[in-house]
């Protein structure tokens, strides 16, 4: 069972990572305005925060041979198609519960940082 939730992070995190990504780009991008920054960063982080919510939501009956996380695991660690289903569903549901309450966090934090920005630049 831990090798089976080591390959739903690895492969959640992978995709996070990616999000993550795109979202400094974007954030890169308005460099030369710190609040627009902090605020596109904001409605990003919290975008794929739903985005994974809605996921987990469905993970445990998304086909596990469709994931990435069966793909991950070595064919020797491969639990049985008859529990394959459920064992992989509830790993990928865990770990996209856990990234997408990370990316609320780092959603309220730049949108607070924007806030702060804001109230700064005003006086």
């Amino acid at each position: 069972m831990e090798k089976i939730e080591s390959a739903a992070e690895l492969s959640v995190g992978r995709a996070c990572g990616f999000a993550a990504l795109a979202t400094a780009c974007v954030m890169l991008a308005f460099a030369f305005e710190p609040a627009r920054a902090l605020k596109a960063g904001g409605a990003l982080a919290l975008l794929t925060a739903a985005i994974l919510l809605l996921r987990g939501l469905s993970a445990e009956t998304r086909p596990f041979r469709h994931t990435e996380t069966w793909l991950i695991l070595p064919v020797v660690a491969r639990p049985p198609e008859a529990m394959a289903q459920m064992l992989i569903g509830r790993a990928l549901r865990g770990a996209y519960l856990r990234f997408c309450r990370r990316a609320l966090w780092i959603s309220l934090l730049l949108l607070s940082l924007s806030v702060a920005f804001d109230l700064l630049i005003d006086q």
